[in-house]
């Protein structure tokens, strides 16, 4: 779900969506930081390792829930059976306008209409949903016996900044946290692990800075210098092997990939 929101919003009443009218400006600024901007490009990367390495064999059927415009979908070219569901109808028509099977969902998460799937991906969605429980639900019924889900959510609330408020966060994670939503009698927890690790001491003195500066600014994502850029990309990117086999204890990020109980 991409929403950072910077037009008119309102909450979903008694329900778990919130309703986004991005302004179309910003929305265009953000798809550009979306495909090009450093810790979007790594974080694909290391979200799609995750992909392979889990996703059920033989042409699995993916859902990737809050997909904005469509950018994972285009990246992933190995899975062929693939959609995407956002609340934004100029976010749907834009991944349609790039040949993506993508549809607009209502209030409340209900996929019943799209059938089960193999693999459903919520990244950065779930700390946008204000009670999860019922959320983690649909999303177990919309997966087949065996079938995966993995979530990406912004870690840890020391980090907590202006960032989180513009892009209306309900809350940053821990594995303490995070985990115990995925109830042991219906999933089976596969993977947890913090990542955007390596930088994490830059992220903490960032944004303890603006908490002492009081800093009412956005968000944080901007192009530096090509230079600058490319470094932190290298940085953030030298993280991919690692998380082949190792779990980081600690990022500005976390990523949990649990297995639906048959």
């Amino acid at each position: 779900m991409r929403v950072f929101f910077t037009g008119n919003w309102q909450l979903a009443t008694g329900n778990l969506f919130l309703c986004v009218v991005m302004d179309p400006t910003y929305r265009d600024e953000y798809e550009a930081f979306e495909q090009r901007h450093w810790w979007f490009v790594a974080r694909r990367e290391i979200i799609l390792q995750a992909l392979h390495r889990y996703a059920p064999p033989n042409n699995p059927r993916w859902l990737d829930v809050g997909c904005g415009s469509g950018v994972l979908l285009a990246a992933e070219t190995r899975i062929e059976r693939k959609m995407g569901v956002d609340l934004d109808p100029a976010n749907v028509t834009d991944a349609r306008a790039k040949g993506l099977d993508v549809h607009p969902v209502q209030r409340g998460w209900d996929f019943s209409e799209f059938g089960q799937f193999d693999l459903i991906t919520l990244c950065d969605v779930v700390e946008h949903v204000e009670h999860e429980a019922p959320a983690i639900n649909a999303v177990y019924e919309a997966l087949k016996p065996g079938g995966i889900v993995l979530v990406t959510v912004p870690a840890l609330m020391s980090l907590w900044s202006p960032h989180d408020v513009v892009n209306h966060h309900y809350r940053r994670y821990t594995r303490k946290t995070l985990t115990p939503l995925f109830q042991i009698d219906q999933w089976k927890v596969l993977r947890s692990t913090y990542f955007s690790s390596l930088l994490l001491p830059a992220v903490w003195t960032v944004r303890r800075w603006k908490q002492l500066r009081g800093s009412e600014s956005g968000h944080d994502f901007k192009f530096g210098s090509p230079r600058m850029d490319r470094a932190l990309l290298t940085i953030f990117r030298a993280e991919k092997p690692w998380l082949r086999f190792a779990n980081f204890p600690a990022g500005s990020s976390l990523m949990l990939v649990a297995q639906r109980r048959g």
